[in-house]
C-alpha cells in the first residue's frame, strides 16, 4: 500500500508537469503559446536523459541515495518553475524537475519488483503498483484542474513542491531487501 501511494504521488507530480506546465506558463507567466509548449519538451527531454543515465547513477551512488537526490532535485525544479516570474527560467525549472523525477518511478518499480522477487507474488505486486501509478496519471491532472478552479494554478502547483521530497524521504525504497 505504501509503495502504491508513492507511485500515485509521483505520477500526480508528473501529470502536473505534463498536463499543466504549458497552461501555467501561458496563463500565469504571459508566455506565448509556442514558448509555453516548450515546458513539456524541457521536462520530458530532461526526464529522458535522466533515465538513460539513471542505472549507471544507481550503481555508482546506490539506489536509495539516488532516489532521495532525485526527489530533492525534482522539488527544487518545480519550485524554480512555479516561483520564477520569467517564463524562460520557469521552463528551465521544469527541465530540472524532469531530470530529478526521471529516476523516481523506475527506482520505485525496481523496489516493488525486488520486494518478493523469488516469489510468484512479485508479478502481483508489480500489477498493483501499476494500478496505483495509473490512478495518479489519470486522476492527478483532473484534481489539479479542479483545485486550480478554487485557488488558482500557481497555488495548486506550489502545493505540489514538497511532494517529491516527502516521497523521497518517507518512502521505504528503493533497495534490495537484506537476506
Amino acid at each position: 500500500m505504501a509503495l502504491g501511494l508513492t507511485g500515485t504521488a509521483l505520477m500526480v507530480c508528473e501529470g502536473a508537469a505534463l498536463g499543466w506546465s504549458a497552461i501555467f506558463l501561458h496563463d500565469s507567466r504571459g508566455a506565448s503559446l509556442g514558448l509555453a509548449a516548450t515546458a513539456v519538451t524541457a521536462y520530458t527531454g530532461a526526464q529522458a536523459l535522466g533515465r538513460v543515465i539513471g542505472d549507471r547513477l544507481a550503481l555508482r551512488y546506490g539506489a536509495p541515495a539516488l532516489f532521495r537526490t532525485g526527489g530533492v532535485v525534482a522539488a527544487c525544479g518545480l519550485a524554480m518553475a512555479v516561483l520564477s516570474p520569467n517564463p524562460v527560467t520557469a521552463i528551465g525549472g521544469f527541465a530540472v524537475a524532469g531530470a530529478g523525477a526521471s529516476v523516481l518511478i523506475p527506482l520505485a518499480y525496481s523496489a516493488v519488483g525486488q520486494a518478493k522477487e523469488d516469489s510468484p507474488e512479485a508479478a502481483t505486486l508489480i500489477s498493483r503498483f501499476t494500478t496505483f501509478t495509473y490512478a495518479g496519471t489519470l486522476c492527478g491532472p483532473a484534481a489539479i484542474g479542479w483545485a486550480a478552479e478554487f485557488v488558482g494554478l500557481t497555488w495548486t502547483l506550489a502545493a505540489l513542491i514538497p511532494v517529491p521530497c516527502a516521497v523521497a524521504f518517507l518512502s521505504r525504497l528503493p533497495g534490495r531487501p537484506q537476506r
